[in-house]
């Protein structure tokens, strides 16, 4: 359905709204701080993001959005999410000066489609657990299953969509094409797609080479899509003020890399990945089955962020800290923070402190007690570290907004002095 003028009125009063906040005095503060943080150009006065995206929904409530249409009404949610998140939080997210457009691709990553079942809250929410039917029971077995990946970019509906948005806010706030390659950078993840956590752990016992031969398969389905995304020009060099998809800044003075002439390499790009999967491994056993993976799949790209929710310490020294594109590093709950704080201290690698999302999820009221304390430990461990303080995976706060910018205060208020 086409944008309708009152419509187009209504988001072009949003956009410019959106953007006097980027172009505002507080927004200049965020990002020298930011960059200072993620350049080591600038000591190390801590930042903090909430990831509000999962309760997206009650920052933005539906009958707030005032356009009619599914394309306009998808503009002004996003618009609004960001003013509403800055409102209510007061962190240090960076308000869009560009409306984001990724391009359209078409993904079938194994052969055949993954059959997932989905939990759901009230009103049909995702609530972000799911289970799945695994392909792979027995590597010997089953491996002839599994395809090479395969990727189409749709260019001609990324040009229509790109050419309604522009043509609706374009005289206000220019569209933006991002692009870069992500899901299947994730190895271990995609592992879990296909056979079980059990049969994993089996596996490394009753047939260590079938592991190697599933780690080589989800490496060469990254390589695919990493080789697709350069090839068919859909990347951009992501160093600035976008946001990677975890809550963090991929700002550097460090991309693009030597030799770039304005077509985006792989070794201009920062990427993500972690193996939050192989939290039962040891340091032996992953060295032996999976960083020979990681290490091939990470020197394909510029820098990158490691780590989500595993406990990095025990792999750092000896796996990880050699690989020297590692330039941010997610030390989450189930981490040894002084051991991480010792391996940081005075580095160019951000001590990426991911916080426990139970300080912050449901609608339970603030332990700013608690909260307090747990900043306090981190300040201590992490002394001489770049750090930014992320908290992500809240699924709900069932309206509880206040403790958000509560938050936020507290852990400013610890980590500033």
């Amino acid at each position: 359905m086409t944008i309708s003028p009152k419509e187009k009125s209504r988001l072009q009063e949003v956009a410019k709204e959106q953007l006097e906040l980027a172009h505002s005095p507080i927004m200049d503060e965020i990002y020298k701080r930011q960059w200072a943080l993620n350049t080591g150009t600038g000591g190390t006065t801590p930042v903090v993001r909430l990831e509000t995206e999962n309760f997206a929904h009650e920052l933005v409530p539906e009958e707030t959005i005032q356009c009619e249409t599914p394309l306009a009404r998808t503009i002004e949610r996003k618009l609004l999410f960001f003013m509403n998140h800055h409102r209510l939080t007061g962190d240090d997210r960076l308000m869009i000066k560009a409306y984001p457009l990724e391009w359209l691709v078409n993904i079938d990553p194994y052969g055949f489609p993954l059959q997932m079942e989905f939990g759901l809250a009230a009103g049909n929410r995702h609530t972000g657990g799911f289970s799945v039917t695994h392909a792979i029971n027995s590597v010997e077995d089953d491996f002839d299953k599994l395809k090479p990946l395969t990727i189409t970019v749709d260019r001609a509906g990324t040009t229509s969509l790109r050419d309604q948005i522009n043509d609706a806010i374009g005289n206000i706030m220019p569209v933006e094409m991002i692009g870069w390659p992500k899901g299947v950078t994730f190895l271990t993840r995609c592992l879990l797609d296909l056979m079980s956590m059990e049969g994993l752990y089996h596996a490394l016992y009753d047939d260590p080479k079938g592991v190697h031969r599933m780690m080589e398969y989800v490496l060469n389905n990254a390589l695919i899509l990493m080789d697709f995304y350069e090839k068919e020009g859909i990347m951009y060099v992501n160093n600035d003020a976008t946001d990677m998809g975890n809550s963090t800044y991929p700002m550097t003075n460090a991309l693009p890399a030597s030799g770039y002439t304005g077509v985006p390499r792989l070794t201009d790009m920062y990427l993500r990945t972690d193996s939050q999967e192989t939290v039962g491994v040891s340091p032996t056993m992953f060295g032996e089955f999976f960083l020979p993976y990681y290490s091939r799949l990470m020197a394909r790209g510029g820098l990158w962020y490691y780590g989500c929710c595993e406990p990095v310490h025990t792999i750092w020294e000896s796996c990880l800290s050699p690989i020297s594109n590692i330039k941010k590093i997610s030390v989450s709950k189930w981490c040894d923070e002084e051991i991480m704080g010792s391996q940081l201290a005075n580095k160019p690698i951000v001590y990426s402190r991911k916080l426990d999302a139970l300080f912050l999820s449901g609608g339970y009221d603030l332990d700013a007690k608690g909260l307090k304390q747990y900043i306090q430990e981190t300040m201590r461990h992490a002394k001489g570290c770049q750090i930014e303080f992320l908290s992500r995976e809240i699924p709900m706060i069932y309206g509880n907004t206040a403790k958000l910018r509560e938050a936020v205060d507290i852990i400013r208020g610890v980590a500033w002095g």
